[in-house]
């Protein structure tokens, strides 16, 4: 049974989503702040994580850079936060998904189901090691070094990587990206996919701003430019 963390302050919205968790099969902790929530993280084996923006003291983005030091897990955001600024934040800063209050129990239980499903095909796709110059990706271990020193990459930045290599020297259009990654259409909204390419070049290129390795199609798509290596 896959556990999950529910990192909310408000008493009656966690025992809602704790029911329809529960009855969907997973086992729910809860916790109120983050104080709470580090702790449980410290603890327990966690698969999933449900985080909250506005909690008391740390707010869920900051706790959630403290949460990324030592888990791997999905993170996915429930807030009444709507703006692009939070949104686009919290992504950066760790988060694989970002859902707005209020939404339908049936729609998080469906993006819950998505980040798991990424989570274990990830893990079963490739086993051996693949070298990208001083890069060293380790599927097996879902790691990044970078001459032995390790690079952190949330889950879904890792799965990014994983497809870019596996299609290396293909243009991949952005909502093509969408699509695989977060496995429902984008509809025309990809600033999530910029966002997390964004990112994932800031800690594997050498110079983002002139990226070699994750190369920008203009009004395409992306291109992995690096040879794949011998597996």
């Amino acid at each position: 049974m896959y556990q999950i963390l529910l990192v909310e302050d408000d008493r009656e919205i966690c025992d809602i989503l704790s029911h329809y968790l529960d009855r969907a099969n997973y086992a729910t902790i809860v916790a109120h702040d983050a104080r709470e929530a580090l702790s449980v993280a410290a603890s327990r084996q966690i698969d999933l994580i449900l985080l909250d923006i506005m909690l008391p003291g740390t707010d869920g983005i900051d706790l959630c850079v403290q949460l990324r030091r030592t888990l791997y897990c999905p993170i996915i955001f429930i807030s009444c936060l709507d703006d692009e600024e939070t949104i686009v934040r919290a992504l950066r800063m760790g988060g694989d998904d970002y859902l707005t209050k209020p939404f339908r129990c049936a729609v998080l239980l469906a993006h819950i189901e998505a980040a798991l499903r990424r989570m274990q095909l990830g893990s079963s796709r490739i086993l051996n090691d693949i070298r990208i110059g001083d890069l060293l990706l380790s599927p097996k271990d879902r790691t990044l070094t970078r001459n032995g020193a390790q690079i952190y990459l949330s889950p879904t930045e890792f799965e990014l990587l994983l497809y870019f290599i596996n299609n290396q020297g293909t243009v991949l259009r952005f909502e093509e990206i969408y699509q695989y990654i977060w496995k429902k259409p984008s509809y025309g909204d990809l600033r999530t996919v910029f966002s997390h390419v964004r990112n994932l070049r800031k800690k594997i290129e050498a110079n983002p701003s002139e990226p070699v390795l994750i190369r920008t199609i203009p009004r395409v798509g992306y291109q992995f430019d690096c040879p794949k290596p011998e597996q």
